[in-house]
């Protein structure tokens, strides 16, 4: 067997074989290190992100049957993970479920969500996705009218669990009769058993136009914008780095385009 650490004086007539060490730049230590680095570096994977949302339209909503989940922030979502290199899941979820998983999941994000003063400790944040109108809606054909909230506390709003709008609305003394999810809202709202809905000006309209019914914005309340939200154990360079692709998708032009696809 050839010994490949050492050189070998067998191309000289007469001369005995000889052999001696080769010179290594590094000692044993060294080169033990090295290897252990290298195999940290080839073994170490990212961690695929799980990433779970709602029927929040034009943000994150199901189509084809709830076959495919679509939206700009799920776009934007997408986006991030495709320049990041990173694999992931998205799947829609009833909102409270979809939260609570991004609370208690690692490698769990939660998209389009407020962040609330309430909320801030609780996860890590990527964003912001979008901006968002908070917007009391009333049936069409109500004479209601009003010029700031305190005009409305006497009526019945509509909201739904887990919801920052009927969070907010609560803690001012409002009364929220909360549902599941908005399509429960405006069915209950065109039957008269709420006076008003708690909806933001993007969705709203969405919602009304599914199952047409006639709906009027009466106040806009509050203006917010939408963040991913993710569990407390992801690393801050993985949250760093996706900070860091919505920042170029944002100076680049993309934004605009994925914006644009959804007006």
């Amino acid at each position: 067997m050839i010994d490949l650490t050492s050189n070998i004086d067998a191309d000289v007539p007469g001369k005995a074989i000889t052999t001696k060490p080769l010179a290594t730049p590094f000692s044993q230590r060294e080169n033990l290190t090295w290897l252990a680095t290298l195999l940290l570096v080839f073994c170490t994977q990212v961690s695929a992100l799980t990433l779970t949302t709602e029927e929040y339209p034009p943000f994150n909503f199901s189509t084809d049957g709830g076959k495919t989940i679509t939206g700009s922030s799920s776009d934007l979502m997408r986006e991030i993970m495709k320049r990041n290199g990173t694999s992931g899941t998205i799947t829609l979820y009833p909102w409270n479920r979809a939260f609570r998983m991004a609370l208690n999941d690692k490698n769990t994000c939660v998209y389009s969500t407020t962040r609330t003063e309430a909320r801030e400790k609780q996860f890590k944040w990527v964003g912001p996705l979008v901006p968002s109108t908070w917007v009391l809606f009333a049936k069409g054909n109500s004479p209601l009218h009003a010029n700031n909230l305190d005009e409305l506390k006497s009526y019945r709003i509509g909201g739904y669990q887990g919801d920052a709008k009927a969070a907010f609305l609560k803690e001012r003394g409002f009364t929220v009769e909360e549902t599941i999810n908005e399509e429960q809202n405006i069915k209950k709202l065109n039957a008269g058993r709420i006076d008003l809905w708690a909806a933001t000006s993007e969705y709203g309209p969405w919602y009304a136009e599914k199952f047409n019914i006639k709906i009027k914005p009466i106040l806009a309340f509050q203006e917010v914008f939408m963040y991913a939200a993710c569990n407390r154990a992801m690393a801050d360079e993985d949250i760093e780095r996706m900070n860091a692709a919505l920042k170029a998708i944002k100076a680049d032009g993309s934004y605009g385009r994925i914006m644009d696809a959804y007006r």
